[in-house]
């Protein structure tokens, strides 16, 4: 049965060296003939046998992962040993639909296989494969192999493969390779199909999801009663269109509808969600115990959406930062408002809903001017009729829309020039500040991040709570109308931030506020820095927090939340010419 391919080319030693091996490729030949791996017997004589084979292989060429020395070739089987490249690893590959198996004759590998997700090739399993152990290959495996510190592999192919499939990762190509090539990306002109030709063709039911909170804070039973109308009015614009609507409660739900979708096989062609919305997105819970997914957990979810998903997010400001971050996350188009949104009975123009909103057949969240975006001027013009804005696009890696609050600036100044329009929170802070000025016993240093034009500091300027102030933006914008409107202030100064980095000393501030922003922060940074800049004072410090507020204060006060100072490990700022 032996025909040893080419052994008439090889040295003396070589063509002896596989002469001696005959008998023991005869019976591994027969066990890839039938389907099957070998066992501990032959297993036994492979590794008895490793000395004539490691003789026999070749080193692998410049460039190349592995070597391939065919050692035999008919029409039943197909035998190759192949030398590997320390540390290298060979490309994806099929077998041109031979099945058979792979036996690591020195070292241990790492091996990855693949299947499909939609039009990706994705990792479906990765195993580690000790020397000595066969290696099961099935004719419709797509896998590929990496070598530890050595490597030696006999491979047994049944029936023989006239050519091969190797898949380009990088470029999401599939090169169509004939007579005889190893696994990886070769050189030369060679057919290259895309992945989305020839990935296994899926028929998900694309579907509409309109989703809303029920919890938190008011107008939830209208927000019921607009995502009623929106999917009646989506039904019939798309009538070929499966259309849900779920109420949602907390962020599990969020998660647990869509883990339903991926399980039923659906994936969305649109996603609305109707909610109360922070910089970072729509909330769930309620205000005594409020949810919102950190950037992090919007990065690491999977929402299935079609290839031609769109998403909308019928809330406030939506269109600032979130809808922009969703469209990067999830490479979709995404929708948001730029202002305040509110129910109303007509969606091209604000109509107000009466007394018993959810009497009304049909409701619609729109975006329209109103106190708190333009003051009593926007209320006024709310009330006769504003029309509606029109939601803003944003789309994958694209800066189309403005991030910061530079486009508001101007109306935000207006707006806010006296901060105790937000009365409650007003009065919370206040409250606190007052407190800590009590127990240090002199007036406070402190360091609001989020400032906007001011207005807060000003405030409690006013009060007589403050020693010295700094107000930190990221808006240039809000910091010209913060430096505008306290010009004649000696103890407040107001700087620009890039990001949660901030530029003022260590140990530095007996209070930290965030009036209003603090949910819109990366948190960890932020709070990092914060616990950095924290005068201890020798006794600890405390947060203080509500649902918009946030504030971080050095004063001793029983009673408050355990020690927050833990030094995070960051380079010491200087003091530089920062008022002590």
């Amino acid at each position: 049965m032996t025909d040893i391919a080419a052994a008439h080319y090889q040295p003396s030693t070589t063509r002896d060296a596989l002469a001696e091996l005959a008998p023991l490729l005869d019976a591994l030949a027969g066990v890839a003939i039938r389907g099957e791996v070998p066992g501990p017997e032959l297993l036994a004589r492979v590794a008895q046998a490793r000395p004539a084979l490691a003789e026999v292989a070749k080193p692998p060429n410049q460039g190349e992962p592995y070597s391939r020395s065919i050692l035999r070739a008919d029409d039943e089987v197909e035998i190759m040993l192949a030398r590997w490249r320390p540390g290298h690893g060979c490309a994806p590959h099929d077998h041109g639909g031979a099945g058979g198996f792979v036996i690591p004759i020195e070292g241990t590998f790492v091996e990855r296989r693949f299947g499909w997700d939609g039009p990706r090739l994705v990792v479906a399993e990765r195993a580690i494969r000790p020397e000595g152990v066969p290696i099961r290959i099935a004719s419709a495996d797509i896998h590929d192999m990496t070598a530890g510190s050595r490597g030696l592999t006999l491979h047994f192919y049944s029936p023989p493969a006239s050519s091969m499939r190797v898949f380009d990762l990088e470029r999401a190509e599939v090169l169509e390779l004939v007579g005889n090539y190893g696994a990886w990306i070769p050189q030369g002109d060679h057919p290259h199909v895309p992945f989305a030709s020839i990935a296994p063709k899926t028929q998900a039911k694309q579907m509409i999801w309109v989703a809303h909170t029920t919890h938190y804070r008011g107008g939830s039973a209208e927000f019921a009663v607009a995502a009623d109308t929106m999917a009646r009015e989506l039904a019939v614009t798309h009538p070929d269109a499966e259309v849900i609507v779920s109420g949602l409660h907390h962020k599990a739900d969020f998660l647990a509808e869509l883990a339903g979708f991926v399980n039923s096989g659906r994936v969305l062609s649109e996603l609305h969600l109707i909610s109360h919305a922070g910089m970072y997105g729509p909330m769930f819970g309620s205000t005594d115990w409020p949810e919102q997914f950190s950037p992090h957990e919007w990065r690491a979810m999977t929402i299935p959406f079609a290839t031609d998903g769109r998403a909308y997010f019928h809330a406030c400001r939506t269109a600032r930062w979130f809808a922009p971050f969703f469209a990067d996350v999830f490479g979709v188009p995404a929708f948001g408002n730029y202002n305040y949104t509110t129910v109303s009975t007509h969606k091209d123009r604000f109509a107000w809903a009466g007394r018993q909103p959810t009497k009304q057949p049909d409701l619609y969240m729109i975006a329209t001017p109103g106190k708190k975006s333009h003051g009593w001027g926007g209320s006024v013009r709310k009330y006769l009729g504003s029309a509606a804005e029109p939601m803003v696009q944003s789309v994958p890696a694209a800066a189309l829309t403005e991030r910061s609050y530079d486009r508001v600036a101007n109306l935000y100044d207006r707006a806010y020039t006296d901060i105790k329009v937000r009365d409650a929170e007003w009065q919370w802070v206040s409250n606190r500040a007052a407190s800590a000025r009590a127990e240090l016993g002199r007036p406070l240093k402190i360091l609001e991040i989020g400032c906007g034009n001011g207005a807060l500091l000003r405030e409690l300027d006013d009060d007589g709570l403050i020693d010295f102030a700094v107000g930190v933006d990221s808006s240039a914008g809000m910091l010209g109308h913060a430096r505008e409107r306290s010009r004649d202030r000696a103890r407040l100064r107001f700087l620009k931030v890039d990001g949660p980095e901030l530029d003022v000393p260590d140990d530095h501030v007996d209070v930290v506020i965030s009036f209003l922003s603090f949910r819109y922060l990366d948190w960890d940074p932020v709070m990092a820095q914060i616990r950095r800049v924290l005068a201890s004072d020798g006794c600890g410090s405390s947060t203080w927090s509500n649902t918009r507020c946030a504030c971080a204060s050095s004063a001793c006060s029983s009673g408050r939340p355990s020690r927050m100072r833990e030094h995070d490990g960051s380079g010491r700022n200087s003091p530089g010419t920062w008022p002590r």
